[in-house]
């Protein structure tokens, strides 16, 4: 189940990944009380049917899951934008990828909680392959910026254990910065 916007971004990731993605983008800005994500994926895409049907409750990819007979992911999201009156966009190409946008309001009293980015960002990037993710995250005016590779090359292979801790710290201590900066001490 979904209960943070957190979810919501590692459940989208995820599908990038399954649909084969070499290089994701995941872009989250918090400013002016809106959220805005947009991820962005080198997957096999879909045609606007499949598109249809990932956006359906009732439409899951029996592919991917086999026995399956719901896929809430999409599906949840979209009714979660909706009553918060956001904004919520998917564009897809096959062979090309996929991009889903959306944006909500967090002052909305129904909004979600945005939940643990730092822990949403070290599963995203400990999933297993050879693929490249870069996340980039701002808010109001300071940003950070973590590309996968550099990770992996400063820490080695990012599922031992060692290098689990030491990135989990370095997320934390990221998203603690974020929201420190310009509070006054």
């Amino acid at each position: 189940m979904h209960y943070t916007i957190s979810d919501y971004i590692q459940d989208i990731v995820e599908n990038a990944l399954e649909a084969g993605s070499v290089y994701t983008t995941v872009e989250i800005q918090e400013q002016d009380g809106f959220l805005t994500v947009r991820v962005a994926d080198t997957g096999k895409g879909m045609s606007p049917e499949e598109v249809t049907k990932a956006l359906d409750p009732y439409g899951t990819s029996e592919s991917k899951h086999p026995n399956r007979k719901v896929g809430l992911g999409l599906p949840f999201l979209v009714q979660c934008i909706e009553s918060l009156k956001g904004e919520f966009h998917i564009h897809s190409e096959p062979g090309k990828g996929t991009s889903v946008y959306f944006r909500v309001p967090l002052t909305h009293i129904d909004a979600p909680p945005i939940g643990n980015l730092a822990e949403t960002f070290r599963q995203i990037l400990t999933y297993p392959g050879t693929h490249e993710i870069r996340i980039r995250r701002s808010r109001d005016k300071d940003s950070y910026t973590l590309l996968r590779s550099e990770l992996w090359e400063a820490l080695g292979d990012l599922e031992s254990v060692g290098s689990q801790a030491l990135l989990k710290e370095y997320l934390e201590s990221q998203e603690s910065a974020l929201i420190t900066e310009g509070v006054p001490q």
